[in-house]
C-alpha cells in the first residue's frame, strides 16, 4: 500500500474537518462528558483496529481521547488510515450525547 502525498492527504481531508494532518498522521482529538463514555469510545477504536488489523497511537486523560492513525509500512497516510478514521468517527457518534442546552 502506497502513501498519499501531502496534497492528496490534504484534499481527502475536506471531508473530515475535525481531523488534521500533523507530525506524518492524522490525527483528532474527541470530548466526552466523562471518563467512562471515553472509554466506551476507547473500547470500540480497539475493537475495529483489531478487525483491520491497524491501530492507532491513542492518548487519554479523563473525558479527552486524542487519535493518531498512520500506515507504517508505507511511511506515511494511506488510505487504510481514512477508512479507519470514517469508521472511527462513525462509532464517536454512536456514543457521544450532547447534553441539551
Amino acid at each position: 500500500m502506497q502513501a498519499y502525498t501531502k496534497d492528496e492527504i490534504l484534499q481527502r481531508l475536506t471531508f473530515f474537518p475535525e481531523w488534521s494532518f500533523q507530525q506524518n498522521a492524522l490525527v483528532r482529538q474527541y470530548e466526552f462528558e466523562d471518563f467512562l463514555e471515553a472509554w466506551a469510545f476507547l473500547t470500540r477504536v480497539a475493537l475495529l483496529a483489531e478487525r483491520h488489523n491497524h491501530h492507532p497511537e491513542i492518548w487519554n486523560v479523563y473525558n479527552k481521547v486524542r487519535l493518531s492513525w498512520n500506515t507504517h509500512e508505507a511511511g506515511g497516510v494511506t488510505e487504510k488510515d481514512f477508512t479507519l478514521i470514517e469508521e472511527v468517527d462513525r462509532a464517536y457518534g454512536s456514543i457521544h450525547r450532547k447534553s441539551p442546552k
